[in-house]
């Protein structure tokens, strides 16, 4: 039995998203079941139609179940629709607008709300703080939407529209989230705390808060719980980073597609993923790197 995985970034662009794909493939070979991998970068020109082009590509090989990380909540419905109508179970990673066989959400929102609770008891009530964004996908929208709820929720004052392009990390890297910090200490000269909205943003940002000269001036927190950005927090260059439990995610939406390929009708169900934990400077002492955690094969990059 095979499964299709159609990823959204290329190998080694995300720790979190490479993590998803090695508890997925964990979790399917517990079944039984051999992944195979294609790629649709969201970062290329003409992505929806490589995501959409992917999981085709999986219909005409025959894959027992296809599972697409979703990225925009309409794509891939044409690829979905075809599979769906020749049999094929569909499970995705975030829930989409178009029917599936099963979905896996990321409770983004009560991540970001938790984010915000933990940063506002390492500062002053009232305290100035500032917020990257991201891509205007599924996850990160949510994510940030969670943020700036609690942050008003817990009397932090917002100094910014982390919407904005000009602090939005539109590539989703160190050097996206570089640039948009030096916007942010451009724009406001005293800041008693920022949060980027992943690890790779806060390793830009570490970067900026250097150079313009105010190492140390701001907390923050970020979400992914990163190698990189456990390490930040064990040299005590960042609060904390909330491990989303990557490998749970990809385990639980394997365990979907093996009970899907096993012949269960699950009528559309969608289950929330493990939420995770803030690692904090005491919790990142006991942090497991992911390759601990789950065997760590290659991914198959063929469908044949």
């Amino acid at each position: 039995m095979r499964a299709l995985y159609v990823s959204p970034l290329r190998y080694g662009a995300n720790p979190s998203v490479d993590a998803f794909g090695h508890g997925l493939q964990s979790r399917l070979a517990d079944h039984g079941i051999e992944m195979r991998v294609l790629v649709a970068d969201f970062f290329d020109a003409g992505w929806p139609a490589a995501a959409e082009d992917a999981v085709l590509a999986g219909v005409e090989a025959g894959v027992d179940a296809i599972v697409p990380y979703v990225v925009l909540p309409d794509c891939p419905a044409k690829g979905v629709a075809a599979a769906l109508a020749r049999g094929i179970p569909v499970v995705t990673m975030e829930r989409p607008h178009f029917p599936v066989s099963a979905s896996v959400v990321l409770p983004n929102f009560n991540q970001g709300v938790y984010m915000a609770e933990h940063l506002a008891t390492l500062v002053a009530p009232g305290a100035d703080v500032a917020v990257i964004g991201g891509p205007r996908s599924i996850d990160d929208s949510e994510l940030v939407c969670g943020i700036t709820y609690a942050l008003a929720a817990t009397g932090l004052h917002l100094l910014n529209d982390p919407g904005s392009p000009r602090y939005r990390n539109d590539t989703d890297d160190v050097a996206g989230g570089h640039a948009a910090a030096l916007n942010v200490l451009a724009d406001f000269p005293r800041l008693a705390a920022l949060v980027p909205y992943n690890d790779e943003t806060m390793l830009g940002t570490i970067q900026a808060m250097r150079e313009s000269g105010r190492p140390g001036e701001a907390v923050t927190v970020s979400r992914n719980g990163t190698p990189l950005g456990v390490q930040a927090v064990r040299d005590g260059l960042h609060a904390g980073t909330w491990d989303l439990d990557s490998i749970g995610l990809g385990q639980t939406v394997g365990d979907l597609a093996a009970r899907a390929i096993g012949g269960e009708d699950l009528d559309g169900f969608c289950v929330a993923g493990p939420i995770g934990r803030m690692i904090t400077p005491e919790r990142a002492a006991h942090w497991r790197p992911y390759e601990e955690r789950v065997p760590w094969r290659p991914f198959r990059d063929r469908l044949g």
